[in-house]
């Protein structure tokens, strides 16, 4: 007699199903991308390279928000005398 768990294989032999949980797949995605932070860190340049590097990239994401904000004011006065403007106007 065959337990629920099995079932019927080849020529009549019965396979026990194997019930097994693994967190395989998700050690293995921590330890490829700790692997290539790992060498990303050690490629990438140090000491005054680095810092350099680091401020020019500061310095340039820093410029695009305070644009960006300012282009946003601007856009907000403009809105703000077209509608004084009809305001007059009526």
């Amino acid at each position: 007699m065959a337990s629920e768990d099995s079932h019927e294989g080849w020529g009549g032999y019965h396979l026990q199903e194997i019930k097994m949980e693994t967190n395989l797949p998700q050690y293995l995605v921590i330890l490829c991308f700790g692997l290539a932070g790992f060498i990303i860190g050690w490629a990438m340049p140090r000491g005054r390279r680095f810092k350099a590097l680091q401020l020019r990239f500061l310095k340039g994401l820093h410029n695009f928000f305070a644009d960006e904000e300012e282009y946003i004011q601007h856009k907000a006065e403009r809105i703000k005398r077209s509608i004084k403007r009809k305001v007059k106007g009526k």
